[in-house]
């Protein structure tokens, strides 16, 4: 109920940058309808790029950031550059959101098994 209060709909046109590598992220995204390309560079400078579709998500840097200790206010760098591959419907939750929500429900991320899913789903854990 708390995250439903939180989350906006957002709407993105063909061709948008959503966030860049190494830009802080702002938020988390829930794709609805549509399709991103998330990139980044690794190590030795090739690109590796994958597509992100309905019920995928972006921004999880968040989910440690908030639940780390002790807590640093500065917002964590993004792991990839998101641009529209099409028009894109989002869930969006903003960093102040998901640190509410981390805070006040802490009891469940510290769970084993909610540790588990978010280390597999999430490439950031």
């Amino acid at each position: 109920e708390n995250i439903c209060d939180r989350v906006k709909s957002l709407i993105f046109t063909k061709g948008e940058v959503i966030t860049r590598e190494g830009d802080p992220v702002q938020r988390m995204l829930f794709v609805v309808r549509g399709h991103l390309q998330s990139s980044q560079v690794l190590r030795d400078g090739v690109k590796s790029c994958c597509m992100l579709g309905p019920g995928n998500f972006s921004g999880d840097e968040l989910l440690s950031w908030c639940l780390r200790r002790p807590f640093i206010e500065r917002l964590p760098p993004s792991s990839s550059t998101l641009i529209t591959l099409e028009t894109t419907e989002a869930f969006g939750l903003e960093a102040d959101d998901v640190k509410y929500v981390t805070q006040h429900f802490r009891y469940t991320f510290v769970k084993e098994r909610v540790k588990r899913s978010a280390r597999y789903y999430s490439p950031g854990w």
